[in-house]
């Protein structure tokens, strides 16, 4: 495959990407929005865990530093920033990945694959929508370049170490963003050893880097804060581990709900037929590998949260496009007709540019006959479709608050706080961004034996309360809306109103939560 076809490919879809983002300035779903806000903290000095309260590793929170910072130098929202520099984070993976299938894997003659995989790569990501952004899409983006290099060595490919270096810390950016991308990384490198051999294979450069990121990002919590160590490691993560389970669902909401079956139903199809293909197209081996082991993490979770089953629907996409470019491939060397098989690539990337131009019209369309947000409100010139901000709360944030306000969600989830907040340019009224760990303590007190480890962590509570009542009283939010079930349960032993709400009246009940008015 030529390289310009690819590259055209990969310029197009981003194009067609960046008119999405372009048309959604404050479009972002609650996990980036809430990270978003974490990394504008810690760019205004506050500390992890210690200002700001979630389980998270942080990570992802030292990433998202980057488009808060060229957000508030460039006065752009945060949302539309945080958008672009994830549409540079897919460009690197397209870019990669076409240099590495023309510079490393064109002697495998395997064209009409290829591009079916680069088009997977990106293609995916314009299905996620409130998901984009989430870790998971992160992950795949980073690691797929990697996954590439790694296969590209073990095919006998000549690799040099600056590019080795790159990719090796770009995939350990990725899959050390959750524990769980670990295990995916760990089961595809040990099915392509299993298949092409070579322990020597593994001492490459490449692994050297990623083993060296992920030391260094381990290792910098020893330079950690004493208070952000202990919050973190003695206090989050074994009460998470305990209490994680309040979320869970069953099995049949994890594959058989309605808006999950398309996933896996293109899951297995994709992967039964590219592992019947992998002696004639052997980068179906590690692809088929990284879907399937993709549903591990899934259901170790067992949350059945839409986002959590990204990668599976990455890697589908990446094997039903390799699939589809490996059926048109056959058919054109069958049908032979003059030149067609050399021009192929070109004109399915030619299909696709007018695709994306009629369906990025069509959007730009909709967009406009939409109600509109003014976004001189947040002090930004243009506007947003109101849809990205609709809510039962949109309406009270915006009668009451202006941008830079405090205000604080007390839920057991981190919607419908986020991405309000980070939308709306508020500012957290609390240390606790949302109140999942009183859910978790719940959870604990019904599910867990009655131990010292579990008394331990219980013993926390009343602390977590006081702290609520702390951060009311010193940074005084200005409106206040508390999850009427089961939160409010949670509260009512502590006397959580009589003795932190007197300055706050009740102005009404949205969506299961009362909302609360500073009135001094």
């Amino acid at each position: 495959m030529k390289a310009a076809v690819s590259l055209i490919l990969v310029f197009v879809l981003c194009l067609r990407m960046l008119v999405s983002i372009l048309s959604h300035p404050l479009r972002i779903g609650w996990d980036p929005a809430l990270h978003l806000q974490c990394a504008e903290l810690i760019t205004r000095g506050k500390i992890p865990y210690v200002d700001m309260f979630d389980v998270n590793p942080p990570l992802i929170w030292y990433l998202d530093t980057i488009p808060a910072l060229i957000a508030a130098a460039l006065h752009w929202p945060q949302t539309l920033t945080f958008n672009l520099c994830l549409l540079v984070v897919i460009a690197y993976c397209g870019l990669s990945l076409s240099y590495i299938i023309n510079k490393k894997l064109a002697f495998e003659g395997q064209d009409m694959v290829f591009l079916g995989i680069l088009a997977g790569a990106l293609f995916f990501n314009f299905q996620l929508r409130y998901d984009f952004g989430q870790r998971e899409e992160i992950f795949v983006l980073l690691y797929l370049p990697y996954l590439f290099l790694r296969y590209s060595r073990y095919r006998g490919a000549p690799i040099g170490t600056r590019e080795a270096i790159l990719f090796g810390v770009a995939g350990a950016l990725g899959i050390c963003l959750k524990h769980y991308f670990l295990l995916v990384a760990v089961l595809v490198e040990l099915a392509m050893l299993l298949a092409w051999g070579g322990l020597k294979k593994l001492l490459a450069p490449e692994n050297y880097a990623a083993l060296a990121f992920a030391l260094l990002y381990l290792g910098h919590f020893l330079l950690a804060p004493a208070a952000m160590k202990d919050n973190y490691f003695n206090f989050l993560v074994p009460a998470f581990a305990k209490g994680y389970g309040f979320w869970d669902t069953c099995l049949a909401n994890s594959l058989a709900a309605p808006d999950k079956r398309g996933v896996f139903y293109l899951t297995a199809a994709s992967a039964a037929y590219a592992l019947m293909l992998c002696r004639r197209v052997p980068i179906f081996l590690p692809l088929s590998v990284f879907t399937l082991s993709s549903i591990i993490p899934y259901l170790m979770q067992f949350k059945g949260w839409n986002y959590h089953d990204i990668p599976v629907f990455a890697g589908a996409s990446l094997l039903a496009g390799g699939l589809l470019g490996y059926l048109l491939g056959q058919t054109a060397r069958l049908v032979k007709v003059r030149g067609m098989n050399e021009h192929l690539p070109l004109m399915v990337v030619v299909a696709a540019s007018g695709f994306c131009f009629m369906n990025g019209m069509e959007e730009v369309a909709s967009v406009k006959g939409e109600r509109q947000f003014d976004l001189s409100r947040l002090g930004y010139k243009g506007s947003s479709p109101w849809s990205d901000i609709d809510s039962p709360f949109t309406d009270y944030l915006l009668k009451y608050t202006r941008p830079g306000d405090a205000v604080i969600f007390i839920s057991n989830g981190v919607s419908p706080g986020y991405p309000l907040m980070t939308q709306l340019a508020l500012a957290p009224g609390s240390r606790h961004l949302h109140c999942c760990i009183l859910s978790v303590f719940q959870f604990i007190k019904e599910a867990e034996p009655d131990n010292a480890e579990a008394r331990k962590l219980l013993s926390r509570e009343p602390e977590v309360i006081e702290q609520y009542g702390i951060d009311i009283a010193a940074k005084k939010p200005v409106l206040i809306f508390i999850q009427e079930a089961p939160v409010i349960a949670y509260l009512n032993p502590y006397d959580f109103f009589g003795k932190y709400m007197k300055s706050y009246e009740r102005l009404g009940s949205a969506a299961n939560f009362s909302v609360y008015r500073r009135v001094d």
